[in-house]
């Protein structure tokens, strides 16, 4: 698996947003998933994407779904392994890709990973129990310098013989944990 790859993805994701018209209010809905049984609560009205990302050997079709609201970014990836054996371990690449998407202003290589309310094993009903099933808060220096801070969890559930991997996040200026609360409490695996 290649973090190359999955750090493409992270920036898929915050491309769409860029794409986005979404309303500048909280506006939140529930949006079923197309090619996922995920559904999910965003605060504006979403944009898709998907394109294929190295991971390993193999490409994968990542699908992002995300839009833009007062200043902050929502989004929610996922991809389909194959081999369920190898979720773990792309669960942990992803989170490293996505935190080295930043720099942090005492580490340049990484984000800094914050001890925020709420970050820990995150397992929805229906996911596999893996120790990379977490919620992180994280925060850093964007490519102009500019802070951000990331509100991220990741998980997996078992799909068919293989295994789908999800990723939902919030990019904005500032903490928002009760808007974190809201966005990930609307995951809801079907």
């Amino acid at each position: 698996m290649r973090t190359s790859g999955l750090a493409a993805s992270a920036m898929l994701a915050c491309s769409i947003v860029l794409l986005a018209a979404c309303s500048p209010a909280l506006n939140w809905r529930t949006v079923q998933l197309k090619d996922a049984a995920l559904q999910i609560t965003l605060p504006c009205d979403p944009q898709a994407a998907t394109r294929p990302v190295p991971m390993g050997p193999a490409v994968v079709q990542l699908s992002v779904l995300g839009c833009e609201a007062q200043g902050s970014t929502y989004a929610v990836s996922h991809f389909q392994l194959a081999d369920p054996a190898g979720a773990a371990r792309a669960l942990g690449y992803w989170q490293q890709a996505v935190l080295n998407q930043l720099r942090s202003e005492t580490d340049p290589g990484s984000a800094a990973v914050l001890q925020a309310q709420g970050d820990g094993p995150w397992v929805p009903r229906g996911a596999l129990n893996l120790p990379q099933s977490r919620r992180i808060t994280f925060e850093g220096l964007s490519s102009q310098g500019q802070k951000v801070t990331g509100h991220g969890l990741w998980f997996a559930r078992i799909e068919g013989t293989g295994v789908r991997l999800y990723h939902a996040v919030i990019y904005g200026r500032k903490a928002q944990p009760a808007e974190a609360d809201m966005f990930f409490s609307g995951l809801q695996l079907q």
